[in-house]
């Protein structure tokens, strides 16, 4: 598979193109006096039960007090954008170093920074809620203060808490509901599968923000048997094997490992597999289609009998390609690769949303 190159995403040099960056940087010195940098933008996409794009749903997230921090409805190709805190989706702080860097990828992060500003795809609490003028740009699109859609959008004090809510304060995390009429209500914790930093320029500056996908939804008839749910497939280990998984000193095995990426954005990956015993690592180069490889040679280094490798995926560095030796070493540092310890995804850190383990058998020399 070819590497694929940094992208930077320009304006067209359209009239829309530059009015929606204007928008976007008067958003940014907008919301609550925040820096940009305090801003996640999120988006993410609701499907109807045919896999196609469901316009018009109404989507809400919500704090951990259970109160309503920005909601917004889905556009004609079923996306939709909002702003919400790091505390919000329980992020800590890392390096930004730590992330796949996108020049001006802000318009491509929330469905269009056009679509952002004419239409009424975001009706944000935290926007309406702000020092945000009648003539803001983002008011000349429809989006009128939020506050009574909230209201009747608010966690009822009466709905059930079920069981899987209570991991909603994991990294990347957060309760949302998405509603649509003729379709069973969604409440379930949604999770970031990508985040990336953007930097966008204004007026020569350089301004940094997060942005971050989130896992689609798929609605379900109200009369269906099966209730609208979320689908996680993306950047999750589904396989890893050795070819063979026994071999001698001087041998060499082929390590596979296969893990789905998803159609937005394109991402940047590194994956690398350690040797839970020695602590030898090796990437595994891209072939295509999610599946990733490496020859390991079964050298002097190698212990016999059993040993674990685990195979971990993050954020590739796209000026400097490769292996990234601070990431890996606070990967190590939090134990991820360990085994014997519960693989947490933490999407500052890593990309792959779990752990591919598998188990290399070394022979012993035969005793002559």
């Amino acid at each position: 598979m070819k590497r694929q190159t940094m992208r930077r995403y320009r304006s067209n040099g359209a009239p829309a193109g530059q009015w929606a960056v204007m928008a976007l940087a008067l958003l940014f010195a907008a919301i609550a006096g925040a820096h940009a940098q305090d801003r996640v933008f999120v988006t993410g996409k609701v499907l109807g039960q045919d896999g196609a794009p469901m316009a018009g749903a109404m989507v809400a997230v919500y704090d951990d007090s259970n109160h309503v921090v920005d909601y917004a409805r889905t556009d004609a190709s079923g996306d939709y954008a909002m702003s919400v805190t790091p505390r919000t989706l329980h992020l800590d702080h890392h390096s930004p170093g730590f992330f796949t860097e996108v020049f001006g990828g802000i318009a491509h992060a929330v469905g269009g920074a056009a679509a952002f500003v004419a239409n009424p795809l975001r009706a944000g609490v935290n926007a309406a809620g702000s020092a945000v003028a009648v003539a803001d740009p983002l008011m000349r699109g429809g989006v009128a203060a939020g506050t009574v859609v909230a209201d009747k959008l608010i966690w009822p004090s009466s709905a059930p808490r079920s069981k899987p809510l209570e991991d909603r304060k994991s990294p990347g995390s957060l309760v949302m509901k998405v509603v649509e009429p003729g379709t069973s209500d969604l409440l379930a914790v949604q999770r970031v599968y990508w985040v990336q930093q953007e930097v966008l320029k204004i007026r020569s500056r350089e301004q940094r923000t997060l942005a971050a996908w989130l896992d689609p939804v798929q609605m379900m008839p109200i009369d269906s048997t099966k209730p609208s749910t979320l689908k996680t497939d993306y950047l999750t280990f589904k396989s890893a094997h050795l070819t063979p998984s026994i071999a001698q000193r001087g041998e060499s095995v082929r390590l596979t490992a296969v893990m789905p990426l998803p159609p937005d954005p394109p991402v940047y990956v590194t994956v690398v597999a350690r040797n839970n015993r020695t602590g030898d690592k090796w990437e595994l180069k891209p072939e295509g289609d999610g599946k990733f490889s490496a020859i390991i040679p079964i050298d002097k280094r190698c212990p016999p009998d059993d040993q674990a490798i685990s195979i971990i995926a993050y954020p590739a560095n796209q000026v400097r390609p490769g292996r990234r030796p601070e990431v890996e070493k606070e990967i190590e540092a939090a134990g991820l690769w360990n085994r014997s310890k519960p693989y947490q995804y933490n999407p500052l850190l890593v990309v792959s949303r779990n752990r591919a383990d598998v188990t290399l058998t070394v022979l012993r020399p035969a005793k002559r």
